[in-house]
């Protein structure tokens, strides 16, 4: 008895929220854990979303490159498969901007000011958001690798990884731009910004409509943009030459800005949800 009371005295006297030496980093990474199984599966089961980040790329996919994909591009890559990896970034940039989906939610439900109490750190709800918007990234992407496949692309399996772990990376920016909307705009308003913001990029980036083919202007703005760049770093590995690091510069100076943008919008969102 003595000894039982002896340590839940010492319990007691710890600061308030501090385990002890041996149980933090494995409580932690539970929480870390569970948290994001649970994000990736809730979002998983979101049928409708789903399709409409699988589906809508892979659909007008097939009805260009049937259009255009039997043409030869210039440097001897069939324009099916450069047309493969456009759709898939758009697809791709679908799931990533939607990444603040599940903080809308969280927001309106009170469920943000609950993991606020908890000891989630916020390097670990970012983290966990972000795989959330990779575990559907993948498949948006894949599919339309698939139905690219189907059409007669044919590359090898290392090509297609590449293309693939090229695009996810390319689009970590507009998975933190999804983020950024979803801490900063209220949920009523979120949905459509994200929408907006997303038709933005994939117009003004050449997803829908090749940049060559826009004015000049259009041109030079559409190389600032991270949609573009994905597209084009996602490409490289079929069409070969000079890797596009003009594009890295971009994706990074966009990252970098986001992350100060987004922190800023995580502590208005803590202050405004404990209200």
């Amino acid at each position: 008895m003595t000894t039982l009371t002896t340590h839940r005295t010492s319990d007691i006297a710890q600061p308030p929220g501090t385990p002890t030496r041996d149980a933090r980093p494995s409580g932690s990474a539970r929480r870390f854990f569970h948290y994001a199984v649970q994000s990736i599966l809730i979002q998983l089961r979101d049928w409708a979303f789903l399709g409409f980040v699988i589906v809508m790329p892979t659909t007008i996919y097939l009805f260009f490159s049937s259009m255009y994909g039997d043409e030869g591009g210039g440097s001897g890559i069939n324009v099916a498969a450069v047309m493969m990896v456009t759709m898939a970034t758009y697809g791709g940039l679908g799931a990533a901007m939607n990444a603040g989906s599940q903080i809308q939610s969280e927001r309106s439900s009170g469920w943000f000011r609950q993991l606020m109490l908890t000891s989630l750190a916020p390097g670990q709800f970012v983290l966990a958001k972000i795989l959330t918007a990779i575990a559907v990234l993948i498949p948006a992407i894949g599919t339309v690798f698939l139905a690219g496949a189907a059409r007669g692309v044919r590359l090898d399996a290392g090509t297609w990884a590449a293309s693939l772990g090229l695009i996810v990376t390319a689009l970590l920016p507009m998975i933190v731009f999804g983020l950024v909307i979803a801490l900063w705009f209220k949920p009523q308003t979120a949905t459509a910004v994200t929408t907006l913001a997303m038709l933005a990029l994939a117009m003004l980036g050449g997803l829908w409509v090749p940049l060559q083919l826009m004015p000049e202007v259009m041109q030079t703005i559409g190389k600032l943009l991270p949609s573009y760049w994905a597209s084009q770093i996602g490409a490289w590995p079929l069409v070969g030459g000079d890797f596009p690091w003009q594009g890295v510069i971009v994706l990074v100076v966009w990252l970098a800005v986001l992350v100060g943008v987004g922190a800023l919008g995580y502590r208005r969102a803590i202050r405004t949800s404990r209200r």
